[in-house]
């Protein structure tokens, strides 16, 4: 019975230790590539605050620049394979402030304007769609002519987002 027992345990052990070993070179392995490369729509929501401290460029807008250049690396282009729209909504909202809006209304203010103006500029010539929350707009106190031109005003935010994943737009809240 002892030995029965001895050989299942050390049948166990010598499989789990070869399940560790596998397991930990794993993150030795290439990375894992995007394997859906057409036909992708993705609605980003950019509701938070949060900068990055060196540059204060809004960590959600990072993260839209960071998908759309990954999608463009692999050679998939804009709108044909691939389509990025951004609804900016509470605390977000103040991202797609104008640099003078954002200089008297924004609540990180930054000594040249709007951080992400550049940025968010860049993506929406890409053809990334921006929207700016209506609801968000009143609480803030913003005006049509306090937010970037190219931006759509929507009545509520999350309405947006509910619309665009109805649609089959895949949500993220980076």
């Amino acid at each position: 019975m002892k030995r029965k027992f001895g050989l299942a345990a050390f049948a166990i052990f010598t499989l789990l230790q070869g399940s560790a070993s596998q397991a930990d070179t794993e993150n030795t392995q290439p990375p894992l590539q995007i394997t859906h490369r057409t036909g992708i729509k993705v609605v980003i929501q950019v509701n938070d605050a949060g900068v990055m401290p060196m540059n204060g460029i809004s960590k959600q807008v990072m993260a839209a620049k960071n998908l759309h250049d990954q999608y463009a690396a692999l050679g998939m282009k804009p709108v044909q394979d691939y389509e990025i729209v951004m609804v900016f909504r509470a605390a977000g909202s103040q991202f797609l402030l104008t640099d003078d809006a954002y200089d008297a209304k924004a609540k990180i203010p930054h000594e040249k304007g709007n951080p992400n103006r550049a940025i968010i500029e860049a993506l929406q010539k890409d053809g990334v769609k921006m929207y700016e929350c209506g609801v968000a707009m009143k609480l803030m106190g913003y005006q049509p002519g306090d937010i970037m031109p190219f931006a759509r005003v929507v009545a509520s935010g999350i309405g947006a987002i509910v619309d665009f994943e109805q649609s089959g737009y895949s949500e993220i809240t980076p």
